[in-house]
């Protein structure tokens, strides 16, 4: 297998990554496509801040985004797969 090979390969799944996500995001809240849509740009208190609800609210949000499998969580931060 050349690296052409895996380099489509990749491509390709995260085609399919995205297309899959993309269903997922369709079906979230307003408040939970709005921190889908901040995090990793901003800390978890700044989201809270701007979205208007506490910091348990998005950490709650968060652990439910990452049940949906649109986030990942690494260590102590979350992050979009794509």
């Amino acid at each position: 297998m050349t690296n052409n090979d895996i380099k489509r390969i990749r491509e390709i799944m995260e085609f399919l990554l995205k297309k899959e996500i993309s269903k997922e995001i369709q079906h979230l809240s307003k408040k939970e496509k709005r921190v889908y849509d901040l995090i990793g740009s901003k800390k978890q208190s700044e989201i809270a801040q701007d979205i208007g609800i506490s910091t348990g609210g998005i950490s709650g949000i968060l652990q439910k985004l990452e049940e949906k499998g649109v986030l990942v969580k690494e260590g102590a931060q979350y992050k979009r797969l794509v």
